[in-house]
């Protein structure tokens, strides 16, 4: 990988540095990432993408094993990092609206429609009134049909508690549907 980020470099003295910063940084920028994502894949994305941008600010390192340069590269792979976690988080929010298009009816009868319609409706207030967790969880299992390890990669948990909490949104799903409350469990 070294060798990609020098190919990039024109001047002698800066591929020089930036090879210094490479080995000086690149574990320690690696551990800050994982730390914060959890994800080792993840971590050595940005872990790049920091050494992109370091490559841009090369101007203002002058001493690449100073406690300022380190300090300098663990907050722009922090940063990255902390960009990084919200965008896996953002996706992994599933809002009830995202689950509108499993309740369109397709059919053509105007008394299938409207008792449809009135289902959708429970459905959508059964939806809002869960605990957020269990309602992104049902819309992880039936909106995109993903299974436990699939939701479990999504929402950053183990497969184990993934089908916990699944089975929990089911059961707080169904006994809304029978009795009219929802109970809230916590994980």
């Amino acid at each position: 990988m070294l060798a990609l980020y020098l190919s990039l470099i024109d001047n002698e003295q800066d591929k020089n540095l930036f090879e210094q910063l490479y080995e000086q940084h690149r574990h320690t920028m690696l551990l800050v990432a994982n730390r914060i994502l959890h994800d080792q894949m993840l971590a050595e994305d940005c872990v790049h993408d920091a050494f992109l941008k370091i490559l841009d600010h090369l101007d203002k390192i002058l001493d690449p094993k100073s406690h300022k340069t380190r300090s300098f590269i663990v907050l722009i792979v922090r940063n990255i990092a902390i960009d990084c976690y919200r965008k896996q988080k953002k996706m992994a929010e599933t809002s009830i609206h995202d689950l509108e298009w499993l309740l369109v009816d397709e059919g053509s009868n105007p008394a299938v429609n409207a008792e449809n319609q009135e289902t959708d409706e429970e459905v959508r207030e059964i939806f809002a009134r869960l605990h957020p967790s269990y309602a992104e969880i049902l819309a992880l299992s039936i909106g995109y049909d993903c299974n436990d390890k699939e939701i479990a990669d999504i929402l950053g948990i183990s497969a184990g508690n993934a089908r916990l909490r699944l089975h929990r949104a089911r059961k707080q799903f169904a006994s809304h549907m029978i009795t009219g409350e929802v109970s809230f469990e916590q994980d």
